[in-house]
């Protein structure tokens, strides 16, 4: 399972950056495949014509990372359009919902990947599956600086730390 981010070294900090995250971990054979259509769209991706500098990723086996250097050339309305559809093709050869926005990913305590319904944040923080220093992605984040700053953070920093009381 892959965790870092290596594939996008090069990329400019302001790079737009999407991230998919699945709603269920991915096997091993599930991630490579859905890395490699990806990456096959990414390799191919363009905007008004032109090829663009994009990359795509999957990590945690759970979150699909698509990113487009802007410095060398903007991802149009259009382009974007065009990966959505891809993830949505994606979605559907493999049975997955890459557009999961309900759930919050963290690592728990033993560095296990797992999630929670956003309605269930304070329940779990409440039960002790999570707590304020417990990492959580973020993925609202849309650029490779973010990723790489504001990707992984503190619960308590997260837009699901207003769900919890902190004593």
């Amino acid at each position: 399972m892959k965790t870092t981010l290596e594939t996008f070294e090069g990329f400019a900090p302001n790079s737009r950056a999407w991230v998919y995250q699945a709603s269920r971990n991915l096997t091993d054979a599930e991630a490579a495949e859905v890395k490699q259509l990806a990456s096959t769209f990414a390799a191919d991706w363009k905007s008004h014509g032109a090829p663009l500098k994009a990359a795509a990723d999957v990590l945690y086996n759970r979150f699909l990372v698509m990113m487009v250097d802007e410095d060398a050339g903007s991802a149009s309305g259009c382009s974007i359009d065009s990966s959505v559809a891809q993830i949505r093709s994606i979605e559907r050869k493999l049975n997955i919902d890459l557009f999961d926005r309900m759930s919050l990913a963290y690592l728990d305590s033993d560095g296990q990947l797992q999630t929670v319904h956003a309605n269930k944040v304070s329940e779990a923080f409440e039960h002790g599956a999570l707590n304020e220093q417990t990492t959580v992605f973020n993925n609202m984040v849309t650029s490779y600086s973010e990723l790489q700053t504001n990707w992984r953070i503190p619960l308590v920093k997260s837009w699901a730390g207003s769900r919890i009381k902190v004593a």
